[in-house]
């Protein structure tokens, strides 16, 4: 077992960077087990959220508040707001940021976080990406541009069908000019939006367990065809929330409400569709290459 206490004092971050290089070839061996104890963000921000265990006091006593592998997205945030406040900092810092991710509203904002921890294995937050619901594929861009135009590192994830849907903001000719380069702007779809990357079969398996057809009694089941005709719809989430509402009486009130549902049966990274794995392995890669942006004398 290899202990280093406060290795980054009197350091600065480029050595620090190096020293936590070298802490970490030490904790890949397999014989041994590795302990930093810092105060360093610097440090902190170089490690999987999982791995690091926050020691402070109560009455008197030492308490140690750490995640599990399970820990929920709201464990994680209360977990790194916390740690944060008793470094001295304001409750709204983030540790961990390198990039901020827009994306259209609540129902990504909420699937996003658990359907990232169980394709890449590890919680969202370790990537250093900070999610923003942000109120529809206009408002995703508006808050990516504004970003953008202060220097910090963004991007935005929106539905497929926004470019056909208002292609005066979401085309690349539009899009360059403001900056954005075409790994920035990610689209999610197969073919047009954020549900219907799921499939048929998982769609109809979720309805028949939560939202049973009216005439259930008489043998009538949801199948995978009738929910694949849909994706020829202009809007097939639309057109999804409209055929169980109108042939169940369980079925939620509102659109939003369905991926909800759905969540509960994504157990393992094969469940995720690979859609997605392609969307996190770029948000990932814009997050490693995040960066300081100087300001040119121009700006």
């Amino acid at each position: 077992m290899i202990a280093y206490d406060e290795p980054d004092t009197h350091l600065d971050y480029e050595h620090q960077r190096r020293i936590m290089k070298m802490i970490e070839t030490s904790s890949r061996a397999s014989h041994s087990s590795v302990i930093v104890a810092t105060h360093s963000l610097n440090l902190i921000d170089g490690v999987d959220i999982q791995d690091v265990v926050h020691l402070g006091s109560s009455d008197g006593q030492a308490e140690i508040q750490s995640l599990t592998a399970q820990g929920t997205d709201k464990e994680v945030r209360r977990f790194m707001s916390n740690m944060a406040a008793s470094l001295g900092f304001r409750n709204s810092v983030l540790l961990h940021e390198k990039c901020f991710i827009g994306v259209e509203g609540p129902t990504e904002y909420a699937a996003f976080p658990r359907l990232f921890r169980i394709a890449m294995g590890y919680p969202i937050q370790s990537a250093g990406i900070a999610l923003w619901s942000c109120g529809g594929n206009d408002g995703s861009l508006k808050f990516a541009k504004f970003l953008k135009e202060h220097k910090r590192t963004v991007a935005f994830i929106v539905d497929r069908d926004s470019k056909r849907d208002k292609q005066k903001f979401f085309n690349d000719d539009r899009l360059s000019i403001n900056g954005f380069q075409p790994a920035e702007c990610i689209y999610l779809g197969n073919p047009n939006e954020f549900e219907d990357i799921f499939s048929g079969e998982l769609w109809a398996r979720v309805a028949n367990d939560k939202w049973p057809h009216k005439e259930a009694t008489q043998g009538r089941v949801w199948t995978a065809q009738e929910i694949d005709a849909l994706r020829r719809e202009p809007k097939f989430s639309h057109s999804l929330h409209a055929l169980f509402r109108n042939g169940s009486e369980d079925a939620p009130p509102k659109k939003e409400q369905l991926v909800g549902f759905l969540m509960e049966y994504i157990e393992k990274p094969s469940d995720v569709p690979e859609a997605l794995h392609s969307v996190f392995k770029k948000a990932i890669s814009i997050a490693e290459d995040a960066g300081p942006h100087p300001w040119d004398e121009d700006d």
